[in-house]
């Protein structure tokens, strides 16, 4: 599966620190991400330099109808291009796309074709519009749901129907108006398509599949066992304060507290057996688990804190100390630190 991120292009787009781009795009390849998608206009925008090496191997640039902006992102050092439209039915794309075939050929690049609003137009209409554009040098041709009209099941159908009618490379990008980007996405990837668009926690303007499901849905549902994941959870984080965005503490999978644990019932459970209430262990994703002290606590979560420090409590003890964690969580209203929990019960003792 090659993933194409989508994160970046977000970043460019809210304003982004321009010197952490490099950072980014590191930690993207370190998931193995090998294809990242800006916007040309974005690029030159805010001056930004020739690409790096790096740059030029894991970038690919969308550009619109304007031979122009092709030229513009070529001498900047772009190789891989998109040219992203949005057309009405009936539209004509042979005009515009022509033109970029053209430049595209004389700079010896490659250029992929992405309807921006795909599931807008007939399976017939689709491929009329493959017919119309296939002597011009297309490599990649991409369908997006721009609008979000899909569902995984016409999703799959689809796709299942284009890569048997489209001698090239299919891609998918889902968008999430309704929550179901990650969905779609899967349906695409069940259906054969390499290439899936994806971005870290689903950001976007229109959101996207979320970077970090889609992969575990390829490691955990369709059996890629292999998939390297230890250091999601971190590298996600890190790309999303790179580009200014803040990872909400709940997100799916990377959310620092998506392992947090403070009801009695569900931490005693957990301790039991995690997977009562965790679908894969934390240190899959570079997690880790977290017992929280409040008020819906219970006597296995001070147990188990005091567990850590070697002292085993009775459940009479553990339900005296509970009574004092509960009215501390009611009056600052907010959790008790384990450090609190510690002189609690050193002063308990004494």
């Amino acid at each position: 599966m090659i993933w194409v991120d989508q994160t970046l292009r977000e970043g460019l787009r809210i304003g982004m620190d321009r010197g952490k781009i490099d950072s980014v795009v590191k930690l993207l390849q370190h998931l193995q991400v090998w294809m990242i998608d800006v916007n040309g206009k974005d690029w030159h925008k805010y001056n930004l330099p020739s690409l790096t090496t790096l740059q030029k191997k894991q970038l690919r640039v969308r550009v619109n109808e304007t031979v122009e902006e092709l030229e513009c992102a070529y001498e900047v050092g772009f190789e891989k291009f998109i040219f992203a439209c949005t057309l009405t039915p009936g539209g004509d794309l042979t005009p515009p796309m022509n033109a970029l075939a053209w430049a595209a050929e004389k700079r010896e690049v490659n250029i992929g074709l992405c309807i921006e609003n795909a599931s807008d137009f007939s399976l017939a209409e689709i491929e009329g519009l493959w017919r119309a554009v296939s002597t011009m040098g297309v490599t990649t041709f991409i369908y997006s749901d721009g609008y979000s009209r899909l569902n995984p099941l016409s999703t799959f159908k689809i796709l299942t129907s284009l890569r048997e009618k489209m001698p090239i490379a299919l891609e998918f990008h889902a968008h999430n108006a309704y929550g179901l980007a990650t969905a779609n996405a899967f349906g695409a990837m069940q259906a054969g398509v390499k290439y899936i668009a994806t971005a870290v926690a689903g950001v976007g303007v229109q959101g996207q599949a979320a970077m970090e499901e889609v992969m575990m849905i390829q490691k955990r549902l369709l059996g890629k066992k292999n998939l390297e994941t230890e250091t999601l959870s971190y590298s996600c984080s890190k790309i999303l304060s790179s580009i200014g965005v803040k990872l909400p503490a709940t997100k799916a999978i990377i959310g620092e507290d998506i392992f947090a644990h403070e009801s009695g019932i569900h931490v005693d459970g957990v301790l039991k057996n995690p997977q009562l209430y965790e679908i894969f262990p934390p240190e899959e994703v570079g997690a880790t688990r977290k017992l929280v002290l409040g008020k819906h606590s219970g006597t296995a979560s001070i147990q188990a804190k005091l567990q850590q420090r070697n002292i085993v409590l009775s459940d009479v003890d553990a339900q005296c100390l509970l009574k004092q964690v509960r009215r501390l969580a009611v009056i600052h209203k907010k959790a008790i630190e384990d450090e609190m929990l510690w002189k609690m019960y050193q002063d308990w003792v004494v």
